[in-house]
C-alpha cells in the first residue's frame, strides 16, 4: 500500500499526486487527511494524504518513505477532499488550494511547526459516529425549535416545499423568491428546524459579516448554544475554536459569510445561501469559487433567498430548473414603502435636494430614523486642477486618489498608497487644485452642519476596522444612540429596525456608470434592497433616490418594486448581446510590469482559444485583449481577454491545460476566472 500525497507548497509543474510508501509503524495509523512529513529532492517538506494505491507510478526502487506524522488528526476527511478536486478542475486552481479551503482555520501555519497539532478530542476527524441521532433527543434543546408566530400561507407553502425536498432528498435548489420584509428568514429557521428533527445538520450563509448579529441573535434564541459561527472577523483561534464544535458535533448549524460553506458537518441536510446575489459569495483569490457553485456540490437541499435574485438564477427558476418559492406579500401586509426619483440636474451640483432634506426634517421632527446610502467612501472622489485639469492619481493604480478628511490625506481604495492632499499641481505648479465628487463622510458633515440635533453614525469600510466595529454600529442605531446612518452597501441589506422610515439614495449613478454588463442589475438590486430597509414595521416607509438619469430603466423599475419587469427587459438585454445566462464567462486577466509584453502575450492567447472554439463549434466569442478598466493596479499594467461561450468546458480545459504547460516569464500573472462576478 502507497500513500497519495500533495505537496504544501507548489508550482504549476509541481500540482499533482506524488507517492510515498508506508514505513510499518504508520501503517495503522496514517489516514486521508493527515498532514505528514515528506523526502521531496533533497530536503523535507510538508505534504497531506489524499489517497491510497496498491500499485505506484514510479519504480519501486525510487519510492521513498513517508518520514512522520505531523497531524495528531486528519485534517480533512474523504467528502471534503472529494469536493476539493471538483474545485481544482472547474476552477483551475492548484489541488493544495482547494484542499486548504476545506481545511481548519490555522491549518497552514501548521506546517511551518517543529510540534504537532495538539488533539482537540478524543474524537477523530471524519468519523461517522459525530452525529446524534436528533438533536431534540439528545436534550440540547429543551424545547420545540419554531417560534409561536403564525405563518402566512405563502410561507407555510414555502416551508413545505422545503421540508418535503428534505425529507425525500431530492437534492434540489429552490429559489426563495420574497420581497423585502417578507419573512424569508422566519422560513429558514422553521425549515432548519424540520432538519434537525432527521437528525440532520444545516448551514446558512450571509454575505456580509455586518448580517451576523442580527442572525446571531434571532437564531441563538430559537436554537441555543448548538449553533457555530465562522467568519473573517474572528480571529484564528476562535474560528479554531468553532470549528472543533463542529467536528465534534456540538454544533448542528453553521451560521457565516461564504467560507462556512466548507464546514465539516455530518449528515448535512440543508444549505441556506441569504441575498443570493451578493458579489461577496464570490472569491476574489485563489480558488475563485462561488459558495453557490459549491453548494450545488454538496448533495443537499439548497435554498437561494433574495428579493432581488440574479438573473441567472431567476432565469433558472423559470425554466424548471431550479424549484420556486414565493413570498409576495410582506408580513401582516405592510406596504412596500413609495420611491421617489429625484432629478439631480436641476440641483446645481447640491449632494441633498429640497425633496431629501425636507423629508429629513420631517422624518427626525417625528422622534424616527433616516438611512442615507452611497456607495463611495471617502470625502471627495477625486482631486482635479482647476487650470489644467490634471487629476491626481495613484501612482500604482490607474485610479484617482480619494480624499478622506479624517486625516487629510489622497488614499488609494485599492492598495496601500496615500499622500497629503496638496493645492498646487505638480504638473502646472499653480495652486489651483480643487476636490470634488463626494463620499459617506462628505454627506456625513453636510448631514452634521443641516441637522444640529441629529445623532449620525457612518457605516463604511473606513470605519469598521477595528474587530466589534458591526455590533457597536448597529446596536447604537437600533437602540436609539443614534437617529442617521449614512453607509456603503453594508447599509442595504439585513437591517430590520422598526423606527427607520426613510431611506435616502444619495446617488444612483455610482453603480450604474460602472463599465460591466451587470451595472443596471446591481442597481436596481441596491435600490430596491436599500429601499426594503424603510417601513418594516408599524410605521409607514418612504424613500427618495437621487440621480442624473431619471429615466433609466433600471431606476423605473425599481421605483415600482417590479423586478419581473426589470428582469424581462434586462434578459433581452442579455440575449442581444450573449450574456449570461445565454452564455457562460471565462475571464482572462494578464498583468505585469511591461506592458508590451503582456499585450503581446494577451493577443496570442486569444487567438488561440479563438482557433480551439471555431474547431469545436457551438456559439462563442473571445473579446480583446483590451485593457482592463482599471488598467493598472498595485503598479503592474493588466489587459483582460473574455470569453463566451454556451459551452464553457473546452475553453475552461484548454486554458488549463495550456498554462500547465506553458513557459511564460516569472514577472507575468495570468488569472483566469470562471464565471466572473466583477470584470473590473
Amino acid at each position: 500500500m502507497y500513500a497519495e500525497v500533495v505537496l504544501s507548497k507548489v508550482t504549476p509543474q509541481l500540482d499533482r499526486i506524488y507517492h510515498y510508501s508506508i514505513p510499518a509503524g504508520l501503517t495503522d495509523k496514517i489516514k486521508i487527511g493527515h498532514q505528514v512529513s515528506i523526502p521531496f529532492g533533497n530536503r523535507s517538506t510538508v505534504g497531506y494524504v489524499v489517497g491510497f494505491v496498491e500499485k505506484p507510478d514510479i519504480p519501486v526502487n525510487l519510492i521513498k518513505d513517508i518520514e512522520a506524522i505531523k497531524a495528531d488528526v486528519p485534517l480533512f476527511h474523504e467528502e471534503s477532499l472529494k469536493l476539493a478536486k471538483w474545485m481544482s478542475e472547474y476552477y483551475g486552481c492548484f489541488f493544495i488550494s482547494a484542499l486548504r479551503a476545506v481545511m481548519p482555520p490555522g491549518s497552514r501555519m501548521s506546517e511551518t511547526r517543529v510540534r504537532a497539532r495538539k488533539p482537540v478530542s478524543k474524537t477523530e476527524f471524519g468519523s461517522e459516529n459525530q452525529s446524534p441521532t436528533s438533536i431534540l433527543q439528545t436534550g440540547i434543546l429543551t424545547q420545540h425549535p419554531t417560534s409561536n408566530f403564525k405563518l402566512t400561507e405563502a410561507q407555510q407553502n414555502a416551508v413545505n416545499q422545503i421540508n418535503n425536498s428534505i425529507d425525500k432528498d431530492l437534492k434540489e435548489t429552490i429559489l426563495l423568491y420574497g420581497i423585502t420584509g417578507s419573512g424569508k428568514t422566519e422560513v429558514y429557521m422553521r425549515a432548519i428546524a424540520h432538519a434537525l428533527e432527521k437528525a440532520l445538520s444545516a448551514i446558512v450563509l450571509v454575505p456580509e459579516i455586518s448580517l451576523t448579529p442580527q442572525l446571531i441573535s434571532r437564531f441563538r434564541s430559537r436554537f441555543q448554544d448548538h449553533i457555530a459561527i465562522l467568519h473573517s472577523d474572528m480571529t484564528i483561534k476562535q474560528r479554531e475554536a468553532e470549528w472543533m464544535r463542529i467536528v465534534n458535533g456540538q454544533a448542528n448549524i453553521v451560521l457565516g459569510a461564504r467560507s462556512a460553506v466548507f464546514a465539516p458537518l455530518r449528515n448535512l441536510g440543508i444549505v441556506i445561501i441569504d441575498e443570493e446575489y451578493e458579489t461577496s459569495y464570490k472569491q476574489d483569490k485563489n480558488p475563485r469559487y462561488h459558495a453557490r457553485e459549491v453548494a450545488e456540490q454538496l448533495g443537499v437541499t439548497l435554498v437561494l433567498g433574495s428579493a432581488t435574485p440574479t438573473i441567472e438564477t431567476f432565469y433558472k427558476a423559470q425554466n424548471g430548473i431550479y424549484k420556486f418559492a414565493v413570498l409576495p406579500e410582506r408580513i401582516e401586509k405592510r406596504p412596500l414603502p413609495p420611491v421617489e426619483i429625484v432629478d439631480m440636474r436641476n440641483e446645481k451640483d447640491r449632494m441633498l435636494s429640497d425633496v431629501l432634506r425636507k423629508e429629513i426634517t420631517n422624518t427626525l421632527s417625528r422622534g424616527e430614523k433616516v438611512i442615507l446610502f452611497l456607495n463611495r467612501r471617502g470625502f471627495f472622489t477625486f482631486s482635479i486642477c482647476k487650470d489644467c485639469g490634471y487629476v491626481v492619481e495613484c501612482p500604482k493604480c490607474s485610479v484617482s486618489l480619494v480624499y478622506h478628511s479624517d486625516d487629510k490625506k489622497l488614499r488609494c481604495g485599492h492598495c496601500d498608497y496615500e499622500t497629503e492632499a496638496n493645492i498646487i499641481c505638480p504638473k502646472c505648479h499653480n495652486t489651483s487644485m480643487g476636490f470634488f465628487g463626494m463620499g459617506t463622510q462628505r454627506i456625513e458633515k453636510e448631514v452634521a452642519d443641516v441637522y444640529r440635533d441629529a445623532k449620525i453614525i457612518r457605516y463604511d469600510r473606513d470605519s469598521v476596522i477595528k474587530k466589534g466595529s458591526h455590533e457597536k454600529i448597529f446596536a447604537a442605531f437600533a437602540e436609539g444612540d443614534a437617529n442617521v446612518l449614512i453607509g456603503t452597501q453594508m447599509v442595504t441589506k439585513g437591517l430590520d429596525v422598526a423606527s427607520v422610515t426613510l431611506v435616502g439614495v444619495v446617488s444612483a449613478d455610482t453603480t450604474l456608470n460602472l463599465p460591466d454588463f451587470r451595472s443596471a442589475e446591481r442597481t436596481f438590486q441596491q435600490i430596491t434592497q436599500v429601499a426594503g430597509r424603510a417601513g418594516r414595521h408599524n410605521l409607514p416607509g418612504k424613500v427618495i433616490v437621487q440621480t442624473m438619469n431619471p429615466d433609466h430603466y433600471a431606476l423605473k423599475y425599481a421605483k415600482t418594486h417590479d423586478y419581473d419587469g426589470f428582469y424581462k427587459e434586462e434578459l433581452e438585454y442579455r440575449r442581444t448581446l450573449f450574456y449570461p445566462p445565454f452564455s457562460r464567462l471565462i475571464n482572462i486577466v494578464f498583468s505585469g510590469r511591461n506592458e508590451s509584453t503582456i499585450l503581446g502575450l494577451s493577443e496570442s492567447l486569444a487567438k488561440g482559444i479563438a482557433r480551439f472554439l471555431e474547431e469545436k463549434g457551438g456559439k462563442h466569442f473571445v473579446l480583446g485583449p483590451a485593457k482592463a478598466p482599471i488598467s493598472k493596479l498595485r503598479g503592474q499594467y493588466r489587459y483582460q481577454v473574455l470569453v463566451k461561450a454556451e459551452d464553457l468546458d473546452p475553453a475552461r480545459k484548454k486554458l488549463f491545460d495550456h498554462l500547465r504547460s506553458a513557459n511564460y516569464p516569472r514577472d507575468i500573472r495570468i488569472t483566469i476566472d470562471i464565471d466572473p462576478i466583477n470584470l473590473l
